[in-house]
């Protein structure tokens, strides 16, 4: 009866076997976790600050948020170092990506004022040096009132690649992401297309190379998140604007809705179990 209510409840989520990454920042304390069991957990340099509030109900762009639960953590401000480091190695699915092959790496932000042009990564793979190789992505501030800000896909030790600049607002929640395509890249606001694609293949991470949320390791002040973070995920799949939609609601969920639908199947399979044969 277990297992079958197990693999009920199972059935009920939304079928999404290319997520490799997964950290809905919904910690109480301690230590950083990737929901889908396929990463270490990830220990916290610095003090970030737990059980934030959360991604709330909403419109944002093309994404329509509604039953959110869950919390975020604060990262930062950018000069102190508040990130979380994930693992000891690089032998992790996120840091083993083909760099010829194609994947989407997602993150809703609410961002701080920054006091210096900054980059608010909130992942990253490599080291501090650039020989290291790995990626990164972030959130790019070009100015301290927002203007002139925009996705930042780092190769590192190659380029700095930029989405065409927008304005943004602080202290509002954004979902940003960008896809990957053996060096294509594309960045999408609030789950829709932004201009600026770029062509930058990334290079395998060194021994070195380590996987960071919220900050990049080894690096500077100017590359650590300075905000709220909340349902990072990395896919090993390239998406369209409307599965990034779907993905980003997906990320901040509410769970009774899913524990409602493995109670409610669970329930019809019950019943249909007494009706006589046809």
């Amino acid at each position: 009866m277990k297992k079958l209510l197990l693999l009920l409840i199972l059935s009920s989520l939304p079928l999404h076997a290319a997520v490799i990454g997964s950290w809905g920042h919904d910690e109480a304390s301690g230590n950083l976790i990737d929901s889908t069991g396929n990463h270490p957990e990830g220990t916290p340099t610095g003090s970030p600050t737990y059980g934030q509030p959360g991604v709330p109900n909403g419109t944002y762009g093309s994404i329509s948020v509604s039953g959110a639960a869950g919390t975020s953590i604060e990262y930062g401000p950018s000069s102190a170092d508040e990130f979380f480091n994930v693992g000891t190695d690089n032998n992790n699915p996120v840091m083993n990506l083909d760099p010829t092959g194609a994947f989407t790496v997602m993150g809703w932000i609410n961002p701080f004022a920054p006091t210096a042009t900054s980059t608010y990564r909130i992942i990253s793979t490599g080291s501090a040096a650039g020989a290291d190789r790995g990626w990164g992505f972030g959130l790019r501030l070009n100015g301290l009132d927002g203007t002139g800000s925009s996705l930042r896909f780092t190769t590192y030790g190659i380029a700095d690649n930029d989405s065409d600049p927008f304005s943004i607002n602080f202290n509002q929640w954004i979902h940003m992401a960008a896809t990957y395509n053996n060096g294509a890249i594309n960045y999408f606001l609030n789950g829709m297309a932004l201009g600026g694609s770029d062509t930058s293949l990334f290079g395998n991470e060194s021994v070195n190379g380590r996987l960071v949320i919220g900050g990049r390791f080894g690096g500077n002040d100017v590359d650590q998140a300075n905000g709220l973070l909340d349902g990072i995920r990395v896919y090993d799949e390239l998406f369209s604007a409307t599965q990034i939609q779907e993905a980003a609601v997906l990320s901040v969920p509410e769970p009774s809705t899913f524990i409602l639908g493995a109670v409610g199947a669970f329930c019809f399979l019950l019943w249909k179990r007494r009706l006589p044969a046809l």
